[in-house]
């Protein structure tokens, strides 16, 4: 086998690995206050979403923005997973893998920062006395 057609092989392997490590590669990212988190595979599709419930509801606007919130955040990260993985089996010195990498960074750019969402305590449970010691309390029913 002349040495162009051994390196074809060898490149379309390490290809066909790279795409089957992908595929069993996912990103999770979640709210400050863990009541919504989202799964995506590493081509960036939506494959789990957990809502859990909070103290105070909010208006479903304000959880649709945060579920895509989590979901841009997560989508932020697959250039580096992609880089990680390809650098491993493919290696850098095919130009190919410069170009998907650049390609991921176009279609999933990097995030800001976003404060964490801290969890809301309902006005009724919250102790206003400071003297509870945090024992259960029996009540006459």
């Amino acid at each position: 086998m002349p040495d162009w057609e051994r390196q074809i092989a060898e490149n379309a392997q390490r290809y066909q690995e790279l795409t089957e490590r992908l595929s069993q590669l996912s990103i999770t990212e979640a709210s400050g206050d863990g009541a919504v988190k989202v799964t995506i595979s590493a081509n960036g599709l939506l494959t789990g979403l957990v809502l859990r419930e909070r103290w105070n509801p909010e208006p479903l606007e304000d959880i649709a923005e945060e579920i895509m919130d989590c979901l841009r955040r997560a989508q932020s990260r697959i250039p580096e997973l992609l880089r990680r993985t390809m650098f491993e089996i493919v290696g850098t010195q095919d130009p190919s893998t410069h170009l998907l990498l650049d390609d991921a960074r176009q279609r999933f750019p990097e995030q800001p920062e976003r404060e964490a969402r801290q969890a809301r305590v309902p006005e009724r449970e919250r102790d206003t006395t400071g003297d509870w010691d945090e024992r259960e309390v029996m009540e006459d029913v």
